[in-house]
């Protein structure tokens, strides 16, 4: 069978130098091999039912009425000769196989018919025609000879060319991208001419004169016929990347609407995907207009996080996608999006939100609030299980974000209309506010943020991460915005921090170890750093971290160094004034992170007794890991516990031997500070390059706590510490608590070494590791030991402190209280003791707070021991042990216990020899003995 191509023909004549394209490059039997594809007696039959002809059969095969003309007798009959169908009226004479049936059919040409009948069987097209071949050519030509051009004396590479077909799939118009080094855009638009071996620009006339059509008119033709959903973005770029993922979606070569684009889309389902930006947002209303018109269904898209993509201006779908967005993300986005043409939903305008009801008459709108919706994020705290809801609300008067709690929000028209305040107004019952309730989850949540009440390190999901305000950070070295905290105790962000390369750790190394003495530096970092493991020693057997005081005159560099300490820890922000925070904050922020709080402005003689006495009570409270209760405003009882270490910065250190022996204590000073020391303070702390080599190095460090020491690491770190620098032998056992802090400062210290080494920094070139240990331990013993660094402590001496720990411990179970376990005598020089009833106390105390290994004093023992010591008033039996008045707790006869004035027999101390133990919650440091 011939077939003959309908197309017109261009002269041989206008085929001059502008002509583009080759020859068909050996395929010219593609055609024919594409209709010997579909060329079955099956094929033709299926084509021909299309048309809604249906067919008898006999011992002859099939016929029926013919087509053609007025058969009233069926004349036309198909036969199977070599493998080709055909189809011949003995009627009228017409014949021809399945090609010549959709050509005569449709007036088409041979191509077109092919396309035709391919779509028909529902097959892929695999063979180029020769109209493909030639756009193909057309392409090639263009990439070969018109790869860059000149405008205004500047080179513009080609980027891409896009073909604009009709429904025939034939070719119109094309649009060719060009693009500077600058990113400066240029675009040819021009109609084409067909040639027998190719295409050529038209002029402009006949592209003035050229049909418009939307781009990729032929796939969203056959979507509008499916009814499916199509995308239309900005540009046909967007197409291509959105077809990639198998997406429909088409575009406009201008931002010119023509009214051919009315019909083609007419019963289409839009969804909307502008640009960031000025002229994506104008783009956006000027298309947003046109497609209410014409569409039956309209979704508008803002793709969440865009504006975050490099400066955020003029980003599309494209930059979306390239920067890991993924396509189920997407699909995602659109699932959640209104159809703004949906009349059987809620619908918002620039007066509200409305419903349309149906009259008898007409249509109307009835408003049910005098806002509109930005949009919501929703906030799920996974600590404490509650929701917050904040709504992006816009009136013609205002537009702001009303907070709100998600539980209750939706749950009364009063409750929601006392959130809205005085600017927002809700008309509806409260069956409008059900719908609006599940208008507002279905489209509107732009955000549902995991937060967190308590930043620090800890196990999520059986995984150790670093929780922070601005995301959480994982093993791996991934940042996480998408969940955060919501406490701004500190202020720490990972986006866009790198690892330090070799060079950069040895910058930051060499001043790092340079900003003050050795023993400072060592002491500093040492136990600073360490607090990074807070979260581990605490869930360890091990004693708690001790508190780092840094002290010091004005000006002797303490505060530089605590901003070091922060940076090192990634932390932005600034310390907490001890003058202007109150017990209740203090106590709030060490409950809601297993980081160091970092205390500044601590200078003890400016401040109240009451303060100091919080402050003093917050540190043993700490390095023993209790619990407090506070009494809300709602009078219920809120229990908080001290997750936090403590780095203090201040002027002089607190006088309390249970303080001191809690802490390790740098004493800086002016003098401290050499020309080299300066330059490192300057760069560490005052220049943007050390800030930014400090917050970078936390990463690593941050990562290698959490790699390093999980799975009980940190257990077998802190013993091979402790007994690797010998620290028992050196500060004696009895010091316990001075040897927990040096096994701290240590670890901390082994820390930045470790993690400065596998940056590639040779540190033993900086620091001596057993040099450190060293200066470490006559730290301790100067600034903290003092001149009591060697006295033993017998067992009943412990105990006589151990009672001192349970006057202020928020345990009122084994809390002790004044006159009625204890009583100072009018005297002012004795003191009498409940032993008895305090011992149960003691009981409990050890059981619930003391480790394993550390046994309480036999009671009788104790007594033994207590009856012989120096601290007895009298070594007669009648004189130390007597009848005393204190507050006994007693049943009334209405069966009420109540405190009522007896006396008791009572063990009486020396005052002047109890004291020079760690006595201070008994006699606070304003005690007088001489006060009557």
């Amino acid at each position: 069978m011939q077939y003959t191509n309908t197309v017109q023909q261009i002269p041989q004549k206008m085929q001059s130098n502008a002509q583009l394209g080759g020859g068909l490059n050996g395929k010219k039997d593609a055609f024919k091999d594409a209709v010997d594809e579909i060329r079955s007696l099956n094929c033709l039959i299926s084509i021909m039912q299309n048309y809604n002809i249906n067919f008898k059969k006999d011992n002859s095969g099939y016929y029926t009425n013919c087509v053609f003309h007025n058969d009233k007798t069926p004349s036309l009959r198909l036969s199977d000769k070599g493998n080709r169908a055909i189809y011949h009226c003995f009627g009228c004479g017409e014949q021809g196989d399945i090609i010549n049936f959709i050509c005569k059919m449709e007036n088409v040409d041979n191509i077109t018919a092919l396309r035709k009948a391919y779509d028909i069987l529902g097959r892929d097209l695999k063979y180029n025609t020769i109209s493909d071949n030639k756009v193909e050519n057309f392409k090639n030509f263009i990439k070969t000879n018109h790869s860059t051009i000149i405008r205004n004396k500047e080179t513009y590479n080609l980027e891409d060319i896009y073909i604009y077909f009709d429904e025939d799939k034939k070719p119109l118009y094309c649009k060719i991208k060009y693009k500077n080094l600058l990113g400066k855009k240029h675009f040819i638009t021009k109609s084409l001419i067909e040639m027998d071996i190719g295409y050529k620009y038209g002029d402009h006339k006949g592209f003035d004169q050229c049909k418009k059509v939307l781009y990729n008119l032929v796939e969203i033709k056959k979507a509008i016929s499916k009814d499916d959903w199509i995308f239309f973005v900005e540009g046909e770029k967007d197409v291509e990347t959105l077809r990639k993922i198998n997406f429909t979606a088409t575009t406009i070569y201008t931002k010119k609407w023509q009214n051919f684009y009315d019909e083609d889309l007419k019963n289409a389902k839009v969804i909307f995907i502008g640009d960031s930006g000025r002229s994506g947002q104008e783009f956006k209303n000027f298309i947003i207009e046109k497609l209410k018109k014409c569409c039956k269904g309209l979704k508008i898209i803002d793709l969440p996080g865009i504006e975050k993509i490099g400066d955020g201006k003029n980003k599309d779908v494209t930059d979306w996608l390239e920067s890991g967005k993924t396509s189920k993300e997407l699909l995602q986005i659109v699932k959640k999006s209104l159809n703004i043409l949906d009349k059987n939903t809620l619908q918002q305008d620039e007066d509200g939100i409305y419903k349309i009801e149906n009259e008898e008459v007409k249509e109307s709108r009835r408003y049910i609030t005098n806002f509109q919706i930005i949009d919501v994020t929703l906030y799920r705290n996974e600590d404490n299980n509650n929701k917050i809801i904040k709504l992006n609300l816009k009136s013609n008067h205002r537009q702001s974000i009303i907070e709100a709690d998600a539980a209750s929000c939706f749950s009364d028209v009063k409750i929601f209309r006392r959130y809205l305040g005085i600017d927002y107004i809700f008309y509806g019952e409260i069956q409008d506010l059900t719908k609006l309730h599940q208008w507002i989850i279905n489209y509107f949540i732009k955000e549902d943020v995991s937060i967190f009440t308590k930043t620090g390190i800890r196990k999520i999901n059986d995984e150790y991460v670093l929780v922070t305000n601005k995301g959480i950070l994982k093993a791996n070295g991934d940042f996480d915005a998408t969940r955060k905290a919501i406490n701004t105790i500190h202020n720490i962000d990972f986006a866009n921090l790198d690892i330090l390369n070799k060079y950069e750790a040895e910058v930051l190394s060499k001043h790092l170890f340079n900003f003050n003495s050795k023993e400072n530096i060592y002491n500093t970092l040492g136990l600073g750093a360490a607090n990074m493991l807070n979260t581990f020693a605490r869930d360890s057997f091990m004693d708690n971290l001790p508190i780092l005081q840094n002290l010091g005159e004005s000006k002797s560099g303490k505060s530089k160094v605590l901003k070091i300490l922060m940076l090192l820890f990634n932390d932005t922000n600034v310390g907490m004034s001890l003058s202007v925070s109150t017990d209740f904050e203090l106590l709030k922020s060490f409950d809601e992170t297993y980081l160091p709080v970092f205390l500044d402005d601590v200078n003890i003689s400016k401040v109240s007794y009451c303060k100091l006495n919080f402050l003093s009570n917050h540190i043993r409270a700490i390095t023993q890991g209790y619990e407090n209760t506070k009494v809300t405003e709602n009078l219920d009882l809120q229990k908080f516990a001290y997750n936090a270490s403590l780095i203090i910065s201040g002027d002089e250190e607190i006088q309390e031997t249970a303080v001191k022996s809690r802490s390790n204590i740098v004493w800086y000073a002016t003098s401290d500070f050499t020309r080299e020391s300066k330059e490192s303070v300057e760069f560490l702390c005052n220049s943007e390059e050390g800030q930014k080599l400090l917050r970078r190095f936390s990463k690593s460090l941050y990562l290698r706590v959490l790699n390093y020491y999980i799975n009980g690491a940190f257990d077998n770190e802190y013993l091979v510490t402790r007994f690797k620098y010998d620290f028992d032998e050196r500060l004696s056992l009895n010091n316990s608590r001075e040897i927990n802090t040096a096994t701290y400062t240590m670890m901390g210290l082994e820390l930045i070494y470790n993690t400065f080494e596998s940056l590639g920094v040779e540190m033993n070139k900086i620091i001596n590791l057993v040099e450190a240990s060293d200066i470490i331990i006559n730290n301790l013993k100067f600034n903290v030991l003092e001149e009591n660094q060697n006295r033993f402590k017998s067992g009943y001496e412990k105990i006589l402190e151990d009672i001192n720990n349970l006057i202020y411990i928020p345990d009122r179970k084994v809390r002790l209280e004044e006159n009625v376990h204890y009583k100072i005598l009018s005297n002012n020089i004795h003191i009498a003791f409940d032993f008895k009833t305090i011992y149960d106390k003691l009981n409990n105390y050890y059981k619930q707070y003391k480790n394993e290994d550390e046994k309480l004093l036999n009671y009788n023992t104790f007594i033994k021991m207590i009856s012989r010591s120096a601290y007895i008033a009298d070594r007669d039996p009648k004189e130390h042990y007597k009848a005393v008045k204190i507050k006994v707790l007693v049943e009334d006869k209405n069966g009420f216990l109540d405190y009522i004035t007896k006396n008791k027999m009572m063990f009486i101390l020396k005052i002047n020899e109890v004291k020079k133990l760690e006595m201070d919650n008994i006699f606070p440091i304003d005690y007088n003995e001489n006060e009557s």
